[in-house]
């Protein structure tokens, strides 16, 4: 059945995007005094983005537009968590969560460029765009991020920024304790993610660099041709 483009536009799941997007406007205000507010919406943002997969599968509803709003909220959401971290911190900002706030948010934005130009020239999903990876890249994406490798990695991707938020606030001993080695725990999640971004960033400018050493209308590329035929 043909589907319109207001219709999609109304999706279930592109319906849960555009909630998840405002709960990110509407954390954003709670800063910089409410920032137990701000963290809460933004775990709820989290969890939320777990629906809109699973709707999606549920009522057919999958669509390359949703697709591009899960993910742009995903990033959104993030950046908006390194930004409170900068906001909130003020001078006490170590360089190391500084620098953090700058060059994770960047290499996302550009992991996620790259991911789905590849994704759209392919016409296959993103998550299912790693065969010719790492081992440990392979693991992260296995079952769409379902395995433990690749939950440690989501949870260390959306969780350290707001644990690093919450370790700025005053808690209990006993609490700042436990919050210390979570946060230990996260960065290794986000170092796993790193090395995937990483990975997908390479990978896609490898695929550019060899298109440009062999450009359609060459004499190498007319004879690859031939050999697929």
């Amino acid at each position: 059945m043909m589907r319109s483009k207001i219709g999609i536009l109304f999706f279930v799941p592109n319906l849960i995007g555009y909630a998840r997007m405002l709960m990110a406007i509407c954390a954003a205000t709670c800063l910089p005094t409410h920032v137990w507010a701000f963290i809460i919406l933004m775990l709820l943002s989290m969890f939320t983005d777990m629906l809109d997969g699973v709707a999606a599968r549920k009522l057919n509803q999958c669509s390359r537009f949703g697709e591009m709003l899960d993910i742009l909220a995903d990033n959104a959401c993030r950046m908006l968590a390194w930004i409170a971290l900068f906001v909130v911190s003020g001078e006490k900002m170590s360089k190391l969560d500084a620098a953090l706030c700058v060059i994770i948010p960047t290499m996302e934005w550009v992991a996620m460029l790259c991911s789905q130009i590849v994704a759209f020239d392919e016409g296959k999903h993103w998550k299912t765009n790693h065969q010719n990876a790492p081992w440990i890249v392979r693991e992260i994406f296995r079952g769409g991020f379902w395995n433990p490798i690749g939950a440690l990695t989501i949870a260390g991707i959306f969780g350290l920024p707001l644990a690093k938020l919450a370790r700025v606030c005053k808690l209990p001993p006993l609490c700042l304790l436990v919050l210390d080695w979570a946060i230990l725990l996260l960065y290794i999640g986000r170092a796993l993610g790193a090395r995937a971004e990483i990975w997908v960033i390479t990978s896609f400018f490898d695929k550019v660099l060899e298109a440009d050493r062999n450009p359609p209308g060459s004499s190498s590329n007319k004879l690859d041709k031939q050999k697929a035929n």
